[in-house]
């Protein structure tokens, strides 16, 4: 008989896609790799990785529905307690009732999902291959329509790299190399964007991209993608301005690495949410809310700087030409006043 903290330990061990497999979901093989799973049960898609021995899950479509196997069953089950999610999880813990699952929904779950596992060394050789951009770039000036002035700024050389080769973007990721409060910054990652290409660097973790900091930068703009952050620095100018991409959801070190980001900004400063105006963007425009909350300073100004049309994102404002359409609105919160 397990105590209850070790019945919790074993529950977020068991196999998520293998359960969720009974309420409906099936595996999509074409967008799954060993290390991450894709499922959809129609009205639903989710993607379940592994990290360490535990099973975690976001939701594609719901940015509120994620982590471990207790919180899927609190989506899917109508508990309200969790008594009631432990009663739903202990048959599932006993041998022949999981393979009762297995044999019934065969073919719709993975057997096995491998952990990610980090390589730092093998992710700066790879990036040592990319190249700095030195002309105007197919992708971001002819697709994307950033100004190929923009990429030669003092803000932003030498902060972005491309792949000769298949002509995608490269925006190296710099964070915490020796695990989450380390002092040392280095290489972690880096996000690939191009034609029908949108990924994070094999055996690398999601950190900061930033643009160059400046001496007298008031405002600190933070996008989901590095695409979005330029578009966003190309709208609304370079002057005063800093900003950064934190490649899709935040992960449990990029909060950290936001606040010092936040820290460092000048008395009276504004931080932005550049994020997209749905509702992904909408969970991440509360977190970075609560992390310049956080940070306890009083002359900060927090600014929902969203684009105003639901569903668009700043390269889609950038791309409709926003500077014909009048000011850009924001709503300002001043923390502590």
């Amino acid at each position: 008989m397990l105590d209850r903290k070790s019945e919790l330990d074993a529950f977020k061990k068991l196999n998520l896609t293998v359960i969720a497999s009974s309420y409906g979901y099936e595996i999509v093989k074409k967008k799954s790799t060993k290390s991450s799973v894709v499922m959809s049960n129609g009205a639903d898609k989710i993607v379940v990785s592994q990290k360490g021995q535990h099973y975690i899950y976001f939701s594609v479509h719901d940015p509120a529905s994620q982590g471990t196997v207790i919180d899927f069953i609190q989506q899917v089950e109508p508990v309200s307690n969790m008594g009631q999610v432990r009663q739903v999880l202990r048959p599932f813990l006993g041998g022949g009732y999981m393979s009762n699952v297995e044999q019934k929904y065969v073919g719709r779950y993975a057997t096995e999902i491998k952990p990610n596992v980090t390589d730092f060394q093998a992710v700066a050789k790879r990036y040592s291959c990319f190249v700095p951009i030195a002309e105007p770039h197919s992708y971001l000036c002819d697709a994307r329509g950033i100004p190929a002035e923009l990429l030669q700024s003092p803000r932003i050389l030498g902060r972005i790299r491309h792949d000769p080769r298949r002509g995608s973007v490269v925006f190296p990721h710099w964070g915490c190399p020796d695990g989450e409060g380390s002092e040392r910054r280095g290489l972690v990652g880096y996000e690939l964007i191009g034609q029908r290409l949108k990924m994070y660097s094999k055996g690398g973790v999601k950190a900061l991209w930033m643009s160059v900091g400046m001496k007298g930068d008031q405002k600190l703009a933070v996008a989901e993608s590095g695409l979005d952050a330029l578009s966003y620095m190309a709208v609304h100018g370079e002057q005063g301005l800093r900003v950064a991409s934190i490649s899709g959801k935040m992960n449990s070190q990029q909060p950290l690495l936001l606040k010092s980001a936040i820290e460092r900004m000048g008395q009276g400063s504004e931080i932005i949410a550049a994020f997209d105006n749905d509702a992904g963007g909408d969970a991440l425009a509360e977190e970075l809310a609560a992390l310049v909350k956080e940070v306890g300073r009083k002359d900060l100004v927090f600014c929902d700087g969203r684009p105003l049309a639901r569903g668009a994102d700043w390269n889609k404002v950038l791309m409709d030409n926003a500077r014909k359409q009048g000011p850009i609105q924001s709503l300002e919160i001043h923390f502590g006043r």
